[in-house]
């Protein structure tokens, strides 16, 4: 642990939203607890549990008794990500004082790992680099890059990175990202499932940077129809996301927190057409053409899955009041 010379203690915590997650759960931790400190910085993990009925409530107290004060365990029997998200805020604005400040908080999903140990200390030298920049986002590499799976759906990510990679695209993973705490308690998180990263991109366009040189491994399904479930997920979570996106534009409450921006590079950027076009003629190995192909197919799948579910969602629900799904 460092002090300044103020005598205020900086922790950075690295927030973790686990639901379920007993089988990655202590490797994600252990990635964290395995980092280099920021100079003037103590780091602690904290597990937000919601609404777990496997061993991971456990895992996190074994591992919090192993590593004292540099652990902790929130649990909440309420399932979602974004309610997570919010009892973290909480925690933080209660602990965050005039004797510890928290400038920073780190996300990080359960089945994800920091690569090499120097992560938080890149993370830090960014934000200190630029004091205007609210967020960074990671370089999410799938783990199929570092093993030797053969099957469909390694292929697939394999396909699907290295055409990204391409595209330069700059945009917040909820996989893992940086974030400000004054501004993180400025996002405002609506309680129910839907794509908070593609949120927080919206709330902080222009003012935030995905860093190449951060890097993180997430853990991939281990086949198509664990991959046809996950990807039917996102969609629904992206399409949440958009409706309430039109929902708060038609009642008047602006979305973006800032007006214009720290430059043409910190925009919140997708594949644009040109781009997209010139990266697939550009792509010269037709076997990734190929498995790109499939993996349009599996969006669109996503796509009409996701059309039927909400249209049985919304005979009940308001979209102020949508339930958690899992």
């Amino acid at each position: 642990m460092f002090v300044n010379n103020k005598n205020i203690i900086k922790t950075l915590p690295v927030a973790i939203m686990a639901h379920n997650e007993e089988k990655v759960i202590r490797r994600a931790v252990e990635s964290v607890l395995n980092q280099n400190i920021p100079g003037g910085y103590s780091v602690k993990v904290v597990v937000v549990a919601n609404g777990c009925s496997d061993r991971t409530e456990e895992i996190v107290n074994y591992l919090a008794r192993n590593y004292p004060n540099k652990v902790l365990l929130i649990s909440t029997p309420e399932k979602g990500k974004t309610k997570a998200i919010n009892k973290a805020i909480k925690y933080f604005e209660q602990i965050s004082n005039t004797d510890c400040q928290i400038p920073y908080v780190i996300f990080l999903d359960a089945d994800c790992e920091f690569i090499g140990n120097d992560v938080l200390m890149n993370f830090i030298t960014r934000f200190e680099s630029n004091p205007l920049l609210c967020a960074i986002g990671a370089n999410c590499l799938p783990d199929v890059f570092f093993n030797s799976r053969k099957d469909i759906v390694s292929k697939i990510y394999r396909a699907i990175d290295r055409f990204r990679e391409s595209l330069k695209i700059n945009s917040i993973s909820g996989m893992c990202y940086g974030i400000q705490l004054n501004i993180l308690k400025k996002i405002g998180f609506p309680e129910f499932q839907f794509a908070e990263d593609m949120y927080v991109s919206s709330r902080l366009n222009g003012w935030f940077l995905k860093d190449p040189n951060i890097k993180i491994i997430f853990k991939t399904p281990s086949d198509l129809g664990s991959e046809l479930k996950k990807r039917s997920r996102q969609e629904i979570s992206a399409k949440r996301y958009r409706e309430y996106y039109s929902y708060l534009k038609k009642k008047g409450i602006k979305v973006e927190l800032f007006k214009g921006s720290l430059g043409e590079g910190y925009k919140w950027t997708w594949g644009k057409g040109d781009n997209i076009v010139k990266a697939w003629i550009n792509l010269t190995d037709v076997k990734s053409k190929i498995f790109l192909m499939l993996y349009i197919l599996i969006r669109i799948y996503a796509k009409v899955k996701t059309y039927w579910v909400l249209k049985k969602i919304r005979k009940n629900e308001d979209i102020d009041y949508w339930k958690v799904m899992r």
